[in-house]
């Protein structure tokens, strides 16, 4: 029986804030109620084992805060809590991880809490890709802190069921973002080999075949400029770096077309007929 009664006054606290904020009351005496909120400790202690029903309560709560504040003084300063207790009562609760973060990282203009969350999503749910997803993504739109963005699209690209998706984030940020050709190379490919989808197939080739043009320019260009210091003259030609053994042999180009010299640095002739169809 007492367990009951535990489970009424619980929900009937819970719906008395509910109720408080659509009094409109100042948001100075909101917020000092609302910080009596119990935590999320408290609450799954004293719900008896009822925790979906009472996270679904407290979801709800949740958006009311939420529409409540933006709607009227954009002051988000109570968000983490709520999020925390209703994380608390079901740790499985996708939404309120993911979009939660989302908002604090955006509405909230407080990272640090949509990281504090993430973490909590990872820890108590270590399997699922989409809390480090997210984690990266706060970092790559949020703070342009592309290194950490890419380390977390890495991480959920390797979870169990994860999508395509975790890994065409890391190898786009690590080549587009970072500069990391080797790794943009190395990730691109992994995607290539283990995506059963042939689009993603498509969009992987396109990248594995540029990176690896660029790759080979810098190897070109290191190796001129190597003949360059033995011989006091720049190289007339590529084939110079292969007759005096600065090279093995000059590398495919992966479009097709071929590299060469001009002015004393390596392009390729697939760019300059790109750059001509785009002019």
């Amino acid at each position: 029986m007492k367990r009951y009664i535990y489970i009424v006054l619980l929900i009937l606290l819970i719906a008395n804030f509910s109720y408080r904020i659509d009094l409109k009351k100042s948001p100075h005496k909101l917020i000092g109620e609302l910080m009596y909120f119990p935590s999320g400790v408290a609450v799954k202690a004293l719900s008896m084992g009822f925790y979906a029903p009472l996270a679904d309560l407290v979801w709800l709560r949740f958006i009311q805060y939420y529409g409540e504040h933006r709607m009227t003084d954009v002051r988000f300063e109570l968000m983490y809590h709520i999020l925390d207790i209703l994380t608390t009562l079901d740790t499985r609760f996708v939404h309120a991880y993911n979009l939660g973060a989302l908002m604090l990282a955006h509405d909230a203009q407080s990272p640090d809490q949509a990281f504090q969350l993430l973490k909590k999503a990872m820890y108590l749910n270590p399997e699922d890709w989409r809390y480090p997803f997210v984690y990266g993504f706060i970092n790559y739109v949020f703070l342009a802190k592309y290194k950490v963005a890419e380390v977390y699209f890495r991480l959920a690209g390797q979870k169990p069921n994860a999508t395509d998706m975790p890994k065409r984030w890391a190898a786009y940020c690590a080549y587009r973002k970072v500069g990391d050709l080797k790794t943009a190379l190395a990730l691109w490919l992994d995607l290539y080999n283990s995506t059963n989808n042939p689009e993603e197939k498509k969009i992987a080739e396109v990248y594995i075949k540029e990176i690896k043009m660029k790759l080979d320019i810098q190897f070109l260009n290191k190796k001129v400029k190597k003949f360059t210091e033995k011989f006091k003259h720049p190289p007339y030609g590529l084939r110079e770096l292969v007759l005096n053994a600065i090279i093995d042999s000059i590398p495919t180009e992966p479009h097709g077309g071929k590299y060469y010299l001009s002015k004393g640095r390596v392009k390729s002739s697939w760019e300059l007929r790109l750059k001509r169809r785009f002019r």
